[in-house]
């Protein structure tokens, strides 16, 4: 099989996952965006905002709604209609690892008045496996480079407008998370899976870290014997640093242009 091989690639020494490419302000409406490819996988990340009231708990602070989207026209397994099980799925998993992703208050216009709400989207292109993680570097990569437009209040009306000429404001993270997958097979793991691989996968575990080495989220649907689940773990910490590093590089270079 296909994937032995890549396993046995893996025990010598080689990575054994596909090549990842990041686009990043690849949608010009959007306030940031990325396209992520890993292999044959494609997906963009897009976050839009609009202005909404705050919530009586938390009256100045804005919001973040993040939402997986697999549309039938990325794989012929998908169906129109109704969003699938599997996208309804990676969205709360991705709303688990953005949570605190940024200051809420940050996203305060006038006290609980206005606040920005931000719709963290990402649509999956082409799904040739292991999209979750790919969305997860779409997004780290989109809000890396997420500006807020500068915006003007009314003091007579209380009406608010974005100020076209105005100073954009940067939206700041307090981590970058990216997540790693490994399908597991009997009690072999194989990295970064392709949809064949994951019709015939007995499991996954999947692990969200971010930039400062912390584990954020963690999904098993596999049992690995206490050695082998360390082994996973240790790989899948340096696969995050490897991912980590090519966002980081990549987000920085369009930065500048962004702002």
């Amino acid at each position: 099989k296909q994937w032995y091989q890549r396993r046995v690639a893996i025990t010598a020494g080689v990575t054994g996952c596909r090549e990842v490419k990041i686009h990043c302000n690849t949608v010009n409406s959007a306030l940031g965006s990325a396209m992520v490819c890993y292999g044959n996988t494609r997906v963009i990340a897009g976050i839009k905002g609009r202005f909404a009231e705050p919530t009586i708990n938390n009256p100045n602070s804005g919001y973040l709604i993040p939402n997986i989207s697999l549309p039938a026209l990325c794989n012929s397994k998908y169906r129109p209609g109704m969003p699938v099980e599997r996208a309804i799925s990676a969205s709360h998993k991705l709303n688990t690892i953005i949570t605190d992703i940024t200051d809420l208050m940050e996203l305060c216009i006038v006290p609980g008045k206005v606040v920005w709400c931000l719709y963290l989207d990402v649509v999956c292109i082409n799904d040739d496996g292991n999209v979750f993680d790919a969305a997860v570097l779409a997004l780290s990569a989109a809000l890396y480079n997420t500006w807020l437009p500068a915006t003007h209040v009314n003091e007579e009306t209380g009406l608010v407008t974005v100020e076209p000429g105005g100073e954009k404001k940067r939206l700041v993270l307090k981590f970058m998370p990216v997540a790693v997958t490994l399908s597991v097979f009997d009690n072999t793991t194989l990295p970064d899976p392709t949809e064949n691989e994951e019709d015939i996968e007995s499991g996954t575990i999947t692990c969200c870290v971010d930039d400062k080495g912390k584990m954020r989220a963690m999904w098993a649907s596999a049992a690995l014997p206490d050695d082998m689940m360390s082994a996973a773990l240790l790989y899948i910490q340096k696969r995050a640093s490897v991912l980590l590093a090519v966002v980081l590089k990549v987000s920085q270079r369009h930065t500048g242009a962004a702002g």
